[in-house]
């Protein structure tokens, strides 16, 4: 899948960093990214007008009483627009009225990058996706499925390795790994390949004799007595479309 964003805002230094996070958060992705920078709410509006029509819509609200971006968003809803939509601001003055207009997201300036990628997650995610709660020493943490990229069970703990580069540890379990589990394994993209990984279809890179690589370079070893089964259930995934990885052939 392609992603379409459009980043609306009056500060091109602004718009540029978030174009990279948004780039970078997408190349850790099977699926890919267009983001388009706009300079105001005008050219947003005529860029829907014009027939473009986008998956995020990320828009700044300037410290003023009635903010062109907000004026914005509501012509878009009005127009049928249903797609995401998030705010971004120095102030929580428009916060209320963000809501109004459906906003999924309405963040603060300066915009943390583990943030945005909390926003990308859920709007990527189909009515924002499934999350798993997970259990740990610094409380409940909720993992959207679309961040882990594995999962491995050492000495009764499960280590949550995120497409961010975190790695989320669970508190020693009291039940199966395979209990942990089962949510993730009910969704067609996550595959046990070992008895101590579970890993997400959408990251895998790599499939050779003896382990499975990942988008961040890991490596899951790959029994040989699964090598048939794994292949052919990430050869059925990719057909269904549900990425761009290729298995070795």
């Amino acid at each position: 899948m392609v992603f379409h964003i459009a980043i609306c805002s009056t500060d091109g230094v602004l718009r540029s960093r978030l174009q990279r996070m948004c780039m970078e958060y997408y190349s850790r992705r099977a699926d890919a990214c267009i983001v388009e920078q706009l300079p105001d709410a005008a050219s947003l509006l005529q860029r829907d007008a014009d027939g473009m029509r986008y998956n995020l819509y990320l828009i700044e609200l300037g410290n003023v009483p009635a903010p062109a971006g907000m004026a914005a968003a509501l012509i878009l809803r009005n127009r049928g627009r249903r797609a995401p939509l998030a705010f971004f601001s120095h102030t929580t003055a428009h916060a209320y009225s963000a809501y109004r207009v459906d906003a999924m997201q309405y963040l603060l300036r300066p915009v943390r990058q583990e943030d945005l990628f909390a926003l990308l997650d859920r709007a990527t995610e189909p009515e924002y996706g499934p999350a798993l709660p997970v259990h740990t020493a610094e409380g409940l943490r909720v993992l959207p499925y679309a961040r882990i990229e594995f999962l491995e069970c050492t000495h009764h703990i499960v280590h949550f390795h995120l497409t961010n580069g975190q790695a989320i540890s669970s508190l020693s379990l009291r039940v199966p790994f395979t209990t942990v589990a089962a949510p993730l394994l009910a969704d067609d993209r996550f595959l046990q390949p070992h008895r101590s990984f579970v890993v997400n279809l959408a990251a895998v890179r790599l499939l050779a004799a003896g382990e499975i690589q990942m988008a961040s370079g890991a490596r899951i070893p790959l029994p040989r007595s699964r090598e048939t089964a794994v292949r052919q259930a990430l050869l059925t995934w990719l057909e269904q479309g549900g990425g761009q990885a290729a298995p070795n052939p």
